[in-house]
């Protein structure tokens, strides 16, 4: 009978002569994946990166490997299925699995304060961290207090440091937190960090092309990692140029794995499959697999979680934390991942562990502006879609980040500066441009009110400008220099103390091979960085957001280094 009336249906619906039309056709793995392939060149390009890998898995098997652009530039070298990446913080997710490991066996209770595993560690905190706190991220460490040395020795280095609030009450990313979680599980399994990795992760996994630190032999067949030549200038240009970064020595459990696409797959099966590796032996306990890959808890209740964006291009990313991972619930699914970043390496990583499938895309560009998240962000709503039997998403139609709007007759105009020195800013069918004679430079913008050109008037600083009582725009500053207009009824002249002019000039440090650089700047009537955030004066230093700035060791009338959290940077004569 039931037959019967769908074959009525049918006539009823198509009257005889009109041709019945088929139902379309719903979309396969292989759509699926082919339309993740098609998007990657342009998410490759919107990155700005050399080279990537995505690889795609379900819980049984790897779907597919992607490969795009160049893992050496100058070589030409493609990027293969068996490049490695470094893969920066999602490195953190193994520390943490190593750690619960340890847990599991009844050697690490997650409430127990820090001294009891390392005696000799501590900070200036209100309250006690305890361990939990390290691997949400709500222990208030500083994210990185000082990058001298070893891990060892940054985490060491913590007695000077204070926390940034007090412990459990509020999250905040933390390199030194994590640094902290591999040195307890190297204090309790007796063991060096990496070698833990090694027995408790990469081998149970079958993760056989994966290393936990950077020398010259893992380096060896690794993709050539990228950072911005013009690392000193405040803001990147559009389209920056790009040299190798780097290679140097380095071992952190918050951050030195290097893997290919075919080991990450991998990794991700063990979160597709409840903790359980390949050959179905258990990592974790049912509820410690849980208890990773929930949300913490402050101690006022809530999750632990980003209270504003971390990542422009995927808000929704750190919202809220587990242990090691981003947790999402998004659709009646649950999903954890993370992005990681190391020098000239990005990785974006997510699993659906409702649905069974993950994706990481790794890339060989220092982390800014952008992770390789466009295409696993992508990928993620096709694999959810052709799971549902519904309709593929078309392609993301615009870049992750979108330039600021902005309105650019609002900064036309001509503004005199110092000794008379006369600036014309046009707008030119809503862009803003510098006049200069008959060349006209695109002024870019970086930020509320804030540009940056290549205008060569205007090197290293950003063009920044002000506004009066009434909202208007009424000048600009560039670094030290002020440029009025018309509307401007500002003082031409600022007093400051005097002992600032010691203190102004450039810094520099070179940090794990990139070059890190803080130019001390008075504007008008305030010190600042890079002429655009003031310098807080605070008993005897100086505050930057939530990081002290020190200056000591002055020789010929200039402070010669600076202090930035337990960070030293140098004094250098260049502008």
């Amino acid at each position: 009978m039931k037959r019967v009336a769908a074959i009525a249906l049918v006539f009823l619906l198509f009257p005889a002569g009109a041709p019945a039309q088929s139902t379309p056709k719903a979309a396969s793995i292989d759509d699926a994946i082919a339309a993740i392939a098609a998007y990657g060149p342009r998410a490759l390009a919107e990155q700005g990166a050399p080279g990537m890998s995505v690889a795609i898995t379900d819980r049984t098997h790897t779907l597919k490997i992607l490969t795009f652009g160049y893992a050496n530039v100058e070589s030409k070298t493609p990027v293969t299925e068996t490049t490695r990446f470094p893969v920066g913080s999602i490195s953190k997710s193994m520390t943490s699995l190593a750690l619960m490991q340890l847990h599991d066996r009844g050697l690490v209770d997650l409430n127990a304060p820090v001294q009891r595993y390392l005696p000799w560690w501590s900070i200036n905190s209100g309250d006690g961290i305890v361990v939990h706190q390290l691997l949400s991220h709500t222990a208030g460490t500083p994210d990185d207090y000082t990058l001298d040395g070893s891990y060892g020795y940054q985490i060491a280095a913590l007695r000077n440091a204070h926390t940034i609030f007090t412990p459990g009450t509020k999250w905040a990313y933390s390199n030194d937190g994590f640094a902290t979680v591999g040195a307890v599980a190297a204090a309790v399994s007796r063991r060096s960090w990496q070698d833990g990795i090694q027995s408790t992760v990469f081998a149970p996994l079958g993760m056989t092309h994966s290393s936990a630190y950077f020398d010259a032999r893992t380096m060896a067949d690794t993709a050539t990692g990228y950072i911005f030549r013009d690392a000193d200038l405040v803001a990147t240009p559009p389209h920056p140029a790009l040299v190798p970064a780097q290679v140097v020595d380095f071992v952190n459990p918050a951050g030195s794995v290097i893997s290919t696409p075919g080991d990450m797959a991998a990794y991700m099966r063990f979160y597709l499959n409840d903790g359980t590796a390949g050959d179905g032996a258990r990592l974790l306990r049912p509820s410690t697999f849980t208890a990773m890959t929930t949300p913490d808890h402050l101690t006022n209740g809530k999750p632990a979680g980003a209270a504003s964006p971390e990542l422009a291009e995927w808000p929704e990313f750190y919202r809220r934390y587990g242990y090691g991972l981003a947790v999402f619930d998004t659709n009646g699914d649950h999903l954890v991942g993370h992005t990681g970043g190391i020098n000239g390496y990005t990785a974006c990583m997510q699993m659906n562990l409702t649905r069974g499938f993950g994706v990481i895309a790794m890339s060989n560009l220092i982390e800014a502006p952008l992770h390789p998240c466009a295409i696993v962000k992508y990928a993620m709503a096709v694999l959810r879609a052709q799971q549902l039997g519904t309709a593929l998403p078309p392609a993301p139609t615009a870049l992750p980040i979108a330039p600021p709007a902005i309105v650019a007759s609002q900064y036309a105009g001509t503004y005199r500066g110092p000794a008379g020195a006369t600036v014309v800013v046009r707008d030119n069918n809503g862009t803003p441009q510098l006049l200069d004679g008959a060349t006209a430079y695109t002024l870019d913008p970086r930020g509320d009110d804030l540009f940056w050109t290549n205008d060569p008037r205007f090197p290293n600083y950003y063009v920044a400008f002000t506004r009066n009582s009434s909202k208007l725009v009424d000048g600009f500053t560039h670094g030290s220099s002020l440029y009025a207009n018309e509307r401007y009824a500002g003082p031409s002249s600022f007093s400051y103390p005097p002992g600032w002019n010691s203190l102004t000039g450039r810094y520099e440090a070179n940090i794990w091979g990139t070059l890190m650089v803080m130019r001390i700047v008075v504007v008008k009537n305030k010190l600042t960085v890079d002429g655009v955030t003031p310098l807080g004066p605070k008993n005897g230093a100086f505050m930057l957001g939530a990081s002290d700035v020190r200056f000591d060791t002055n020789a010929g009338g200039k402070t010669q280094r600076v202090w930035l959290d337990g960070q030293p940077l140098y004094r250098i004569d260049l502008p």
